[in-house]
């Protein structure tokens, strides 16, 4: 019994533990635990901003707000463009099953109008999160495509601000367009693109896994601004009139293409501009480049001819180198530096004052009326007028036509003679359409405008008409005005009591002219261009008009194509305006207020 308790006590001794191990395994704990801590203190302060950036990165996105672009409108409030939420169509292909795919793209191909090759292309680009298929879906293919998304993963459909022109290409060249990209690029479109296309904002917030903003978390944001609105100068049924107008011109001399403007005088706003042909803005894709970015009423330069005269007589009655009374010999054809210049039909007109000069439209007077003003005071004048060089106006892609230089080498003295009838000079139809605006602006040059308001919410800024300077003055160009009623309408004194009014009722001025287009040798090919140059009415003119013809095929001459045309708008305009038809500017058998045939 006693061997038992001896041997009971031996096994209840505790075991010992050395010192070194304890203290190793003390060393090792306080080792694990400083390097916890270290790496805790690395996450929590050192990498803390980092680690938190990039947690946010997970579930918070920075989301654009798109502002609306600005709305364009008509001087009658009419909305000539304005941006339409349409929805657009998507593929994500990583998440399209792709054993799906090809009768997937056959379905849509259908609905969309695209090429099923084409579309299940898209559908198998795994290198791509994210592949437009067609967008601005018209609503009823969009709610047909919705139905086929419901069982199909890998399309998405979000709404997209399209730019919609509901006029269509009424007023298009002005009016401009906007690219895919929600761009400007052409006319107002692009030229007030900045204050259309407004201030993009954005909204910083926490997203599901839907990439779609959890609300109830926290959010910043900073609003969208929407574009300017813009009310423009242009008048609806005067755009209409000209537009109508010029299309008939052009279909009945089976012309090549032709331009109008109608301005006023005493602002320089522009109340129609049109040219023919013209684009559809809400499909400028289906057209060549240069019919959508080009505006032939301001970019497109061409030889005024004989409208060019105006300002020969201009120059002279301004600088005092001839008057009124001052009269040259008109023999049809005359030689200078070695070429024969002649009229258009090379007959003789005899001794012509700068009034007969302008009715007969002589060539041969012209340039002998230039040779007394001379080179300095002549082309002093082309510049006053703002000749080779932009007018200002608030479009893009205005030219500046083309003046020579009288002091450059290439100028000769024979360019001053054929300067005088509108030859080897280039100008713009706009600006020859202001020169005609001077002279019934009692002499004063305004900037051509077409934008009359900007609007940025209720802050709206009216544009004010400029001066761009007095190139004659009101005596000149009253005497001028009173040119061109004879011009257009013959000349009326007792002697010839038949005289034949332009529009019965009303005094009108106007010149016309006809301009031979040069070739790519230095000549001239076989087309010309008839234009007219003119103001209605005559005093305290309201409407100052271009009408340009290309290249009509069944008559040369610009009084038998362009002044048809600006007979019948004149007629209109003063129906337009109720200015009543006075009977002292009515011939026999004409009616007050109604047009006849060209006498």
């Amino acid at each position: 019994m006693a061997a038992r308790s001896q041997q009971l006590k031996k096994t209840a001794r505790p075991v010992a533990i050395s010192r070194w191990r304890i203290n190793a395994i003390l060393i090792v704990a306080v080792a694990m635990i400083a390097i916890v801590a270290l790496r805790l203190g690395n996450l929590q302060v050192l990498q803390s901003a980092k680690l938190s950036s990039m947690a946010n990165s997970e579930i918070k996105r920075q989301l654009p707000l798109n502002p609306r672009r600005g709305t364009i409108r008509d001087r009658a409030g009419n909305v000539l463009a304005l941006d339409v939420d349409r929805e657009s169509l998507f593929a994500v292909p990583r998440e399209v099953d792709q054993k799906n795919a090809p009768r997937l793209a056959l379905m849509l191909s259908g609905l969309l109008g695209k090429p099923a090759p084409d579309l299940l292309a898209a559908l198998q680009q795994p290198d791509s999160a994210w592949v437009p298929l067609k967008r601005w879906l018209d609503p009823e293919i969009a709610q047909q495509v919705s139905k086929i998304i419901e069982s199909e993963p890998g399309l998405r459909m979000i709404y997209e601000p399209r730019r919609v022109y509901p006029q269509g290409s009424f007023a298009a060249q002005t009016i401009g367009a906007v690219n895919l990209e929600g761009v400007g690029i052409s006319g107002i479109e692009g030229y007030y693109n900045t204050d259309l296309i407004g201030t993009t904002g954005m909204i910083t917030a926490e997203v599901d896994a839907q990439s779609q903003p959890i609300w109830i978390a926290p959010q910043q944001s900073k609003p969208a601004s929407d574009g300017a609105d813009l009310e423009l100068t242009i008048d609806p049924l005067i755009q209409h009139l000209i537009e109508v107008e010029l299309k008939a011109a052009i279909d009945t001399h089976k012309a090549d293409g032709g331009s109008i403007i109608v301005l006023e005088p005493s602002t320089g706003a522009v109340r129609g501009m049109a040219s023919y042909p013209t684009f559809d803005p809400n499909r400028y894709y289906d057209y060549d480049p240069e019919m959508y970015n080009l505006n032939p009423a301001i970019a497109k330069g061409y030889e005024p001819g004989s409208t060019f005269k105006l300002v020969t007589v201009a120059a002279g009655l301004q600088a005092r180198t001839f008057s009124t009374s001052t009269t040259v010999d008109d023999p049809g054809v005359i030689e200078r530096y070695g070429w024969t210049l002649k009229n258009w039909d090379s007959g003789g007109h005899g001794m012509l004052t700068p009034a007969e000069m302008l009715y007969y439209s002589s060539n041969v007077a012209a340039l002998q009326f230039n040779e007394l003003t001379g080179k300095d005071k002549f082309y002093a004048m082309v510049n006053a007028f703002g000749y080779g060089k932009a007018t200002g106006i608030d479009l893009a892609g205005e030219g500046e036509g083309i003046v020579k230089d009288p002091n450059a080498d290439s100028w000769g003295p024979l360019d001053l003679d054929t300067n005088a009838f509108g030859q080897a000079v280039l100008v713009t139809p706009l600006q020859q359409a202001r020169m005609i605006a001077a002279i019934g602006n009692g002499g004063t040059l305004m900037r051509p405008y077409v934008v009359a308001k900007i609007c940025h919410a209720d802050n709206c800024t009216t544009t004010q008409p400029q001066a761009q300077g007095q190139p004659i003055a009101p005596e000149v160009a009253s005497t001028i005005r009173d040119m061109i009623v004879k011009s257009a309408n013959g000349y009326v004194n007792p002697i010839k009591p038949d005289t034949l009014w332009l529009v019965p009722g009303y005094a009108i001025g106007a010149k016309t002219g006809t301009s031979q287009i040069p070739d790519s040798k230095g000549g001239y090919g076989p087309g010309t261009i008839g234009s007219v140059a003119g103001l209605a009415p005559i005093e305290h003119p309201r409407y100052a008009i271009l009408v340009k013809i290309d290249y009509p095929k069944d008559d040369p001459f610009g009084v038998n194509t362009a002044l048809p045309v600006y007979r019948k708008i004149v007629e209109q305009l003063m129906r337009y305006e109720r200015i009543a038809p006075d009977p002292n500017f009515v011939g026999p058998e004409q009616v007050p207020g109604v047009a006849i045939a060209a006498h």
